[in-house]
């Protein structure tokens, strides 16, 4: 949408519906940034079943709206040194807006294998595997079961605190109750290894929705007409003027904490997006 100048106001509104569909995919190299090697991402969660890491890509950013506009301020046409002073300013601005990448929870462990797990113990159910590598085929990338086919209603709270406000101990994190800490978001799923042994966890590949991020951006500027050959532009502008936290899932490296059974901090987010910033210019021209 574009609204012709009227009024000293011009403004543009864009809007983007988005959705991409892989068996595999990262931001610029294989298991080095977001999900890591989660199956499906650096590495595959069985290389006989390809269908199992078909999924939303990792950069599937599902809405987008990204608002412009000129503002020419009131005073544009006074006259004398108050017209100097206070007339001929205008404010610009750019406003994004954009729902979250997606993501899902992995084990990078290997097996723990407890119980009976003779083949007569196997077959009566009796051997527990309380590690990774859920499906036994010596990859360390295994989705986990969840309670919930996706996941997107994730508070603030929870992406600046990780999902427990106690520790882990190990193990998966679900309610975090049982867990020895208690749980930052009530409606959190549980997350829990597979029932059988040898099997594949239930969680699709990138379900669950991370933090959006919103930011503006905007400048104040005025031209002093300092002669008839110069004049002097002085531009104050801001860079996520309102100073909010935009949360991102992982860093350069690898750097994430979607990794259940090794990180007491699972679920928070690995920083953000740059803090607000600001500057002044002046610019001679002739």
């Amino acid at each position: 949408m574009k609204h012709q100048m009227t009024h000293g106001l011009l403004f543009n509104a864009d809007y983007t519906y988005s959705h991409s569909i892989d068996n595999g995919s990262t931001w610029h190299s294989g298991a080095t940034t977001a999900n890591g090697a989660a199956a499906g991402e650096g590495y595959t969660t069985d290389q006989t079943l390809p269908g199992l890491d078909r999924g939303n890509s990792i950069y599937d950013i599902r809405h987008r709206l990204v608002l412009n506009y000129v503002w020419q301020l009131p005073g544009q046409n006074m006259q004398g040194v108050l017209g100097h002073i206070i007339g001929g300013w205008s404010l610009n601005g750019i406003w994004s807006f954009q729902s979250g990448a997606h993501w899902e929870p992995y084990v990078s462990s290997g097996p723990r294998l407890g119980g009976d797990c003779s083949q007569a113990g196997v077959d009566a159910g009796l051997c527990v595997n309380t590690g990774g590598d859920f499906n036994l085929d010596h990859g360390r990338n295994d989705r986990v079961s969840s309670s919930v086919p996706s996941f997107g209603d994730i508070s603030r709270n929870v992406w600046a605190n990780g999902w427990c406000s106690g520790t882990t101990n190990g193990t998966i994190v679900g309610g975090c109750e049982a867990n020895g800490g208690t749980s930052n978001q009530a409606n959190l799923p549980i997350l829990t290894r597979p029932t059988c042994l040898g099997c594949t966890g239930n969680l699709g590949r990138n379900t669950f929705v991370g933090p959006g991020n919103w930011a503006a951006d905007m400048t104040l500027s005025k031209i002093f007409k300092l002669t008839e050959r110069f004049n002097l532009k002085f531009d104050a502008q801001a860079f996520n003027i309102f100073n909010r936290a935009n949360f991102i899932m992982a860093t350069a490296g690898g750097g994430a904490n979607n990794k259940p059974l090794q990180s007491d901090n699972f679920g928070q987010a690995a920083g953000t997006l740059n803090a607000r910033e600001m500057q002044f210019g002046l610019k001679l021209s002739f």
